[in-house]
């Protein structure tokens, strides 16, 4: 026997390809690593958007309005900014921002 028989085969630089069902398992863990992604920018979204509101409320010395007093206006409020009852806010097209626009600036 030769010395080459005895020992193993290396390989030669190639990986074996992937089956469909390891593909469909590597897929499936980028997905719910970009859901995941998603779900972490949007909480980062919105509490940067809460400090944002915040601030605001600061500077314009709205924080110092009381509660009682801001129940009774946040329907109005969410009607001047076109936000659902639910608490969800329409997706906005930019017509339907463009027929908000004269309404507000009456409201104002």
């Amino acid at each position: 026997m030769s010395k080459q028989d005895v020992t193993e085969k290396k390989p030669r630089g190639r990986r074996p390809a992937l089956s469909t069902a390891e593909k469909i398992a590597d897929m499936e863990k980028q997905l719910a690593a970009l859901r995941e992604q998603a779900r972490r920018e949007e909480r980062e979204n919105v509490e940067k958007n809460r400090k944002a509101i915040f601030d605001l409320f600061k500077s314009e010395r709205l924080d110092v309005i009381s509660v009682d007093e801001w129940k009774k206006v946040v329907p109005q409020v969410k009607a001047l900014l076109g936000v659902q009852a639910s608490g969800e806010s329409p997706a906005r097209t930019p017509d339907s921002a463009k027929e908000a626009s004269p309404a507000q600036a009456q409201a104002a």
